[in-house]
């Protein structure tokens, strides 16, 4: 197994309850790369607080059912909006 396989499934197990397969395939990767490993993902999607989301973290945002939009903010960042 590559070594971004093994990061890919630790971000499954970790996250994969908040995320359909679809999502993961999109998520997991913009996360590892803005990130730089598994464990960086985990601990930003866990701790970092976002002012687009009132200052909670995209772990508590996904918690209270809005993965979709949390998908929305990752999509707009990736494109150049303000994260």
């Amino acid at each position: 197994m590559t070594t971004t396989q093994v990061s890919f499934e630790q971000l499954k197990l970790k996250l994969g309850h908040y995320f359909t397969a679809e999502e993961q395939d999109y998520v997991f990767p913009l996360l590892l790369a803005w990130a730089g490993c598994s464990d960086q993902a985990i601990f930003w999607f866990n701790n970092e607080l976002i002012p687009a989301f009132g200052n909670i973290s995209a772990l508590s945002f996904c918690e209270n059912a809005h993965t979709k939009a949390f998908i929305e903010y990752i999509k707009s960042a990736q494109l150049g909006g303000y994260a």
